[in-house]
């Protein structure tokens, strides 16, 4: 059997995106804040990875955007939204189905990723790969409660246009 690495991250990618119409309108515009300050965060740190080489990743699409693009945009963006959506304010909850996405990704799909060809570890361990995704997204619901309560609490609070009279239906 021919392994086909590019084809897999694409497959990643529009299955994951595809799941985003059954997240909700609403519930997306609400996580999105958390979302992209963890994906910008994760585009950074992939630039640290490759400079220290915690990480090689040998497939990539699109070819020229930063190494772990397909993860981000792929399962790591709509990963995040539908944990968010499902546990947020429920921290123990968010926590312990974090740990087990992310612990089901460093050991059994890193595995399956490096068999394929997409990436292989280097300088840094699985645990210690496990120990960095529990880090961010710890970073993630705290940037979330931040947004929740400065900024998407004050833009609750706009004051309401007052009618300059009464009118009655009749009106």
């Amino acid at each position: 059997m021919k392994k086909k690495p590019v084809l897999v991250l694409w497959i990643m990618v529009f299955i994951s995106i595809l799941t985003l119409p059954f997240l909700g309108w609403k519930h997306f515009k609400r996580f999105l804040p958390g979302t992209l300050f963890m994906s910008i965060l994760i585009a950074l740190e992939s630039i640290v990875a490759e400079k220290y080489k915690w990480w090689a990743i040998y497939k990539k699409i699109p070819p020229y955007f930063v190494n772990e693009f397909a993860f981000i945009v792929g399962p790591f963006f709509a990963g995040s939204l539908w944990i968010l959506r499902l546990t947020y304010g429920r921290f123990y909850l968010y926590f312990l189905l974090n740990a087990f996405v992310d612990a089901i990704f460093v050991y059994p799909f890193s595995a399956l990723f490096e068999h394929i060809g997409i990436f292989k570890m280097k300088k840094m361990s699985r645990h210690q790969l496990f120990g960095l995704f529990l880090i961010k997204s710890i970073l993630m619901y705290g940037f979330q409660a931040m947004w929740e309560k400065y900024v998407r609490k004050s833009s609750a609070k706009e004051p309401v246009q007052e009618r300059p009279y009464f009118m009655s239906p009749a009106e």
